[in-house]
């Protein structure tokens, strides 16, 4: 089994450093003083948002309020903070792990982790199929990257497939503002839109990475065979021929066209991913 050390190597790591210098200044070039435009937070006295104490932040920010209330810990978050949050949805539905799918899905997810904590941003990292199954929050160190592979190298795929109730789940915890992005192949009939409302009411950003194998983009399948869906079990005996080959490209278009519009109209970042493309140009598009 390929682990993801094999695809995330120093040298690739190096050239997500010098990606992350080139959009720091492209930034400064444009006038502004931190990494992001709409996320910049920092200490001036107008407040702005809550997340959750870690260790090793500052007890003097501690919400006491909050405290009392939930008995747990929250600090505040000032306009101008330099530290936004980033939560990365990485599918693990079974769909996800035709052939190199789900490895290449983790390498996505690796390298956007990688550049968060570069950029001194903080990292929740969930992966979700009927649910959330496991997950790392408030990662805010790079010195814990290692630990982020294991995690994801630990990664299974299995079960159906249910955002929605993922996403209900993770939000149980107040989320201070950021960006979502969903890494999935969204091959199934869920209202995707009702995901994207919920992560949108909870002030987020949200960025949608559809990931399909070559197969599934590049049919090459021909004959007598035998489908079966791997979340579903349902199956069916049918000749492939070029006619079905065309009526498939033809419904996959049709679907990518449907993902766009909802994406477009909802104002949703929208990436479409072919396992195999060059990662490092995957991520350029992604986050510049």
């Amino acid at each position: 089994m390929e682990h993801l050390n094999e695809l995330i190597s120093k040298e690739y790591l190096a050239k997500l450093d010098r990606l992350v210098l080139s959009i720091r200044e492209k930034l400064s070039q444009q006038g502004y003083s931190g990494t992001r435009k709409s996320l910049a937070k920092g200490n001036s006295l107008e407040f702005s948002d809550f997340r959750e104490y870690t260790a090793g932040d500052d007890l003097r920010r501690v919400d006491w309020n909050s405290y009392s209330r939930l008995d747990r810990l929250y600090l505040k978050l000032f306009m101008e903070e330099k530290q936004a949050t980033v939560s990365l949805f990485l599918d693990n539905s079974a769909s996800m792990g035709m052939e190199k799918k789900m490895i290449y899905a983790k390498a996505l997810a690796a390298s956007l982790s990688y550049i968060t904590l570069q950029s001194m941003d903080t990292l929740n990292i969930l992966s979700w199929n009927q649910g959330l199954n496991a997950k790392k929050t408030h990662v805010h160190n790079k010195t814990r990257f290692l630990e982020i592979i294991h995690f994801l190298d630990g990664i299974q795929a299995f079960g159906e497939t249910n955002l929605s109730k993922s996403i209900h789940e993770f939000c149980k915890q107040p989320l201070v503002r950021g960006v979502s992005i969903v890494i999935s192949d969204f091959l199934s009939e869920e209202n995707w839109e009702e995901s994207i409302k919920l992560l949108q009411y909870q002030k987020q950003d949200v960025i949608f990475i559809w990931i399909l194998s070559a197969e599934e983009k590049e049919p090459t399948l021909q004959g007598n065979i035998r489908l079966q869906d791997v979340e579903t079990n349902a199956a069916w005996d049918m000749e492939i021929t070029n006619s079905i080959l065309t009526a498939y490209q033809k419904e996959l278009s049709r679907y990518e066209a449907y993902l766009k519009e909802l994406c477009k109209k909802k104002n949703v970042r929208f990436f479409s991913v072919v396992e195999g493309e060059p990662l490092l140009n995957v991520i350029t598009r992604i986050v510049s």
